[in-house]
């Protein structure tokens, strides 16, 4: 186990992993080094929840044979293409002859062929109590709640509430300034009211709700788009249907369903677009009062190019063991390989993280265009489709089949890889329960921060990006007992606490708390303990904790740990960004590793700076400033 104690400094995804935007993308390389370290050479490598297929495609370029399943179909397409590209020629003509194809429907639904309309902005209007129409331009507002102008009730802009939308704006191609001829604004209304293709019933199904992420009884696929786009969506999506090539018809449709939100009401009108590009960054399906209609042929072609490159990208590197993926719920799936006698050496998990993500509620919006939907009772996840306390328990219920599976089918000498981020102590204690409950002991943990972290990440000290645990367990031996003393998690909490003079971020407290938890196999029916003793041991400070006593066994700080490193390494010359952190984490790893939100700021006084390029250690007289911590 030596060969993966040092922890990985994550790379950014190759194009090719890049073609469709599905959640929890694991690090490509990462999950390279722990498939290498755990997998002895022409293995078996099983993955159960696999959504989008990198670790599919890891293992086989390493020359494991791997098996995935994932219960969402659109998870199950994008694995397959990322397994199975369609050959490059093949895709790019046909794909070309299609949007070619439809480029005249979208010019007519538009109204214009030769200065192109980029997108429309529309402006919600809701109706009042009283029967008048109100404009979100002219309704009152009153800090976050709206009122009617007519007789000051309450009026809420939202899906729900939409009673129709009127285009108050258009971009054209090459022009920056948006046309606001009247004229021309009634006649987009018109026009983006209009259906320009007739099948659109089949893909036009009803969500199920889920008011966390107000999703309504009554919700149509077809309320997320105006009618114009929603029609032209399907026109497309119907071409593609009829594709004889199965991979060039998966990689098509895959290319769709990536391409379909961006076309969406789902996207925010903001600041003129002078600020950032156009993204459904609400998490849920909430209509912004003020939201952009982009015609689909600009997404169509963007996406394309991605794909045409992705697709090329996938290529340059085959396969050199089989990799497959099925569309079946997990269990089932592991269940089919027992039954055949296929075998893991190591299985890769990273689980559904409780009520975090509601993967399916999501990729509804996908399905819909891929003409399958999921089975949503074989989900295991928390949703809020059901009581909370019915979605903990199948959460519960779910995770634990699925590692009864996993452990009849493991190898003797197999290992079990696991990866998790979730603070939600219930969402730990049934993972842990129903690891151990089948006799998993723990023989590893590494903390992996992500490849990429936005600027206001990096300096917000309490950031709140993803980041993972990756634990290695192997089968449990007959006399090794789950430990019952809290010892360790307090020696842990402690060390980390004293390390950064005391106060600590809640997250960051967990964290540590987990993996002392994790590598001292410490009993998963004492989780709902750690919650009292983080109390006993510290103050609460807002999103901090601040330990109550600071006396008895001194520790390193975090802060000269750091500059040490980094004076030592820029000895050499400039470094990445990464390389400092790497060295410090191999240093740190008794105190907590720091993420890159808590280092920057220690650091960026201290460095040289640009990017994610280090230069040199800023000469003595700057340490005179203070330190952020």
């Amino acid at each position: 186990m030596k060969n993966i104690i040092t922890p990985v400094e994550a790379k950014t995804h190759p194009a090719g992993y890049l073609l469709h935007k599905y959640w929890t993308r694991k690090p490509h390389n990462v999950l390279s080094h722990f498939f290498s370290a755990l997998t002895p050479p022409g293995g078996v490598m099983i993955d159960p929840c696999c959504g989008s297929g990198v670790s599919l495609r890891e293992a086989a370029l390493l020359g494991i044979t791997s098996y995935g399943f994932d219960v969402n179909p659109a998870a199950a397409l994008i694995s397959s293409v990322t397994l199975q590209p369609p050959e490059l020629s093949e895709f790019t003509t046909t794909m070309t002859s299609i949007l070619e194809g439809l480029e005249p429907l979208i010019d007519k639904a538009y109204g214009t062929s030769s200065n192109k309309i980029r997108y429309a902005v529309h402006e919600t209007v809701s109706e009042c109590s009283c029967g008048h129409d109100v404009y979100f331009s002219i309704a009152l507002k009153e800090g976050r709640i709206y009122r009617c102008p007519k007789c000051k009730s309450r009026v809420n802009f939202n899906l729900e509430s939409l009673k129709k939308t009127r285009v108050v704006g258009l971009a054209y191609d090459g022009e920056t300034k948006l046309c606001d001829l009247a004229s021309v604004l009634a006649s987009q209304t018109i026009l983006s009211n209009k259906n320009f293709y007739r099948n659109i019933k089949e893909y036009n199904q009803s969500f199920i709700e889920n008011r966390r992420i107000l999703s309504f009884a009554g919700l149509h696929l077809s309320d997320l788009f105006t009618h114009r786009n929603f029609s032209l969506l399907c026109a497309l999506a119907d071409k593609i249907h009829a594709l004889k090539d199965s991979r060039v018809k998966r990689a098509a449709l895959m290319m769709l369903s990536a391409s379909v939100v961006q076309c969406s009401r789902l996207i925010p009108y903001r600041n003129n677009m002078t600020t950032g590009g156009p993204a459904w960054s609400v998490p849920g399906f909430w209509v912004p009062p003020m939201h952009m209609e982009t015609n689909p042929l600009i997404h169509f072609k963007a996406r394309f190019s991605k794909f045409v490159r992705g697709i090329a990208e996938l290529h340059q590197k085959p396969l050199k063991a089989t990799a497959s993926v099925e569309n079946v719920d997990a269990v089932s799936g592991i269940e089919t390989l027992t039954k055949s006698a296929i075998k893991a050496d190591l299985v890769f998990w990273d689980p559904p993280y409780g009520d975090s993500v509601p993967f399916l509620e999501f990729s509804f919006i996908w399905n819909c265009f891929l003409k399958k939907l999921p089975e949503l009772s074989l989900d295991v996840s928390v949703s809020d489709r059901m009581s909370k306390s019915q979605a903990w328990e199948a959460y519960k219920t779910g995770l634990s089949s699925i590692s009864k599976a996993l452990k009849a089918n493991l190898k003797k000498t197999g290992k079990l890889l696991v990866t998790f981020n979730n603070n939600d102590t219930r969402a730990w204690q049934s993972l842990l329960a129903s690891i151990q409950l089948n006799r998993f002991w723990c023989e590893h943990v590494s903390f992996q921060v992500p490849p990429v972290v936005s600027a206001k990440a990096q300096f917000a000290v309490n950031s709140s990006y993803i980041s993972d645990l990756y634990s290695v367990f192997v089968p449990a031996k007959k006399n090794q007992q789950y430990g019952r003393s809290m010892v360790p998690v307090i020696k842990a909490l402690e060390a980390c606490a004293k390390s950064r003079s005391g106060r600590i971020p809640k997250n960051l407290a967990y964290r540590v708390a987990s993996i002392a938890w994790l590598e001292g196999n410490i009993s998963y029916d004492l989780i709902s303990e750690l919650d009292p003793l983080i109390g006993a041991l510290f103050e609460v400070d807002d999103d901090y904790l601040v330990l109550k006593d600071m006396g008895g066994r001194v520790v390193p700080e975090i802060r000269q740990i750091a500059l040490e490193v980094a004076t030592e390494l820029l000895k050499k010359g400039p470094c990445d960004w990464a390389d400092i952190h790497s060295g410090i984490a191999v240093k740190t790893r008794e105190l907590g590793i720091p993420d890159t939100g808590e280092l920057r700021p220690i650091l960026a006084p201290l460095l040289v700076f640009k990017g994610q390029r280090c230069y040199a250690v800023k000469t003595e007289e700057k340490y005179e400033q203070p330190l952020l911590i």
